[in-house]
């Protein structure tokens, strides 16, 4: 009997640790998913980089095809994992840079401006967008409407803007403005703008 008892228990103890475990596993499942995610893309060029109030985004390029990952901090899931994404040609007075979804039934909208502002929209495909939500934390290192630009050239419509020279090299120069702060790197033969990236410094 007390054999039966003490085989009673561990029967008990095993079901009550499986339990346990798999009410463990929900929680971090989204985080596990996030976080391979982030491992695989690490392996890729990133093209920009923000927050908002409720979602993470990352565009990024990997083999000359461009992707789109959106997580969602309320919910823990990542929206739109990996899928790909285009850049949208530019308006006629729209000097925003726009990653789009190819797929889905949602546009998701992931838009930079020449300032460094940065804003995500989300709306049904050929629908009205959601209000966008503003953006912080920064980063980006694509090819800007800069790129290619002599640099003497851009030094001067930055500071017209508002920017500043912090730093200046034989084949760079960095400036801030309001908590960001941009890179510029050029051919010192030539003076052509070869690399760009603006970082959030908030």
């Amino acid at each position: 009997m007390r054999f039966f008892v003490s085989l009673c228990s561990l029967a008990l103890a095993v079901s009550s640790l499986g339990s346990t475990a798999r009410g463990a596993t929900t929680p971090h499942r989204a985080q596990v998913q996030w976080t391979t995610a982030t491992i695989a893309q690490s392996e890729a060029t990133t093209l920009l980089r923000f927050e908002t109030q409720h979602y993470v985004v990352h565009v990024y390029e990997r083999a000359n095809f461009t992707y789109l990952n959106v997580y969602n901090k309320e919910t823990g899931f990542t929206d739109q994992d990996g899928v790909l994404a285009d850049l949208l040609p530019p308006a006629d007075e729209d000097v925003w840079q726009i990653y789009v979804n190819q797929q889905g039934d949602l546009e998701y909208r992931a838009k930079i401006s020449p300032e460094g502002n940065t804003e995500l929209e989300i709306g049904l495909i050929g629908g009205p967008a959601d209000p966008p939500e503003p953006g912080f934390n920064t980063t980006y290192g694509f090819p800007h409407q800069y790129l290619g630009a002599d640099v003497d050239t851009t030094l001067a419509a930055l500071e017209e803007l508002g920017w500043n020279v912090d730093q200046t090299e034989s084949d760079a120069v960095a400036l801030t403005r309001n908590q960001r702060a941009l890179d510029l790197k050029f051919d010192p033969d030539t003076g052509v703008i070869t690399y760009t990236r603006l970082i959030d410094l908030t």
